[in-house]
């Protein structure tokens, strides 16, 4: 699978045309929202899995206050820079006391073990979580937004993202129990759930999100 920076997923319009096929109401998203972005990989590795870190349970928008000062407290975005900075740094930035150390964590892991990191492209899906939530901060939430935005895996449904499923379910009319009715509503969706989330997301925030 491609897989370079700044590209569309080779899937990305096949994807779009089976969804526009079969399920009428994603139709009307896709249409509405503005179709010159995709979902891309903008990111390395590490800014993945550290931007996924600092947005657990906040909204896009303090997520981006966030990564941004904290760019601007350590003078750049690297794992040593991250690894070097020390906690006040790291909190000065907006970052509560769990994110420093699932941080500082991720950073060390990177500076001195890159290689536990190496050869997530040809693992699977569940492989690559589970490797993942080795990490102390890493969940399968996290896990998951590096499998959509990192490696751009196409078929990633994040049932603990609450802005998707909550969008999803008022989107549809769920009823309960209202987990296991969104996953029949996500078999419409084919092996390109992954586009489907991205899409409803775009409902959410017209800002393309972004890991």
């Amino acid at each position: 699978m491609n897989n370079k920076y700044n590209t569309k997923p080779i899937y990305w319009e096949k994807a779009k045309k089976y969804l526009i096929k079969n399920d009428y109401i994603l139709r009307k998203v896709i249409e509405s929202v503005d179709n010159k972005h995709y979902l891309t990989r903008n990111s390395t590795p590490f800014q993945t899995l550290a931007n996924a870190i600092i947005g657990q349970q906040i909204s896009v928008a303090a997520a981006s206050s966030v990564l941004k000062k904290l760019k601007l407290n350590i003078n750049g975005f690297t794992p040593k820079k991250v690894y070097l900075a020390g906690n006040i740094k790291l909190k000065n930035s907006g970052l509560s006391r769990q994110k420093v150390e699932y941080l500082t964590i991720l950073a060390s892991k990177f500076v001195t073990n890159p290689n536990y990191f190496y050869g997530f492209r040809n693992m699977t899906d569940e492989d690559v979580i589970k490797r993942l939530c080795e990490l102390k901060g890493i969940g399968e939430w996290t896990a998951q937004m590096y499998l959509m935005f990192q490696l751009n895996r196409p078929n990633i449904m994040p049932l603990a993202d609450i802005g998707f499923v909550n969008s999803a379910i008022k989107m549809y009319g769920i009823k309960e129990p209202k987990l296991e009715n969104l996953l029949k509503v996500s078999e419409k969706w084919g092996c390109y759930k992954t586009v489907a989330v991205w899409y409803i997301w775009r409902i959410i925030d017209p800002e393309v999100v972004q890991y």
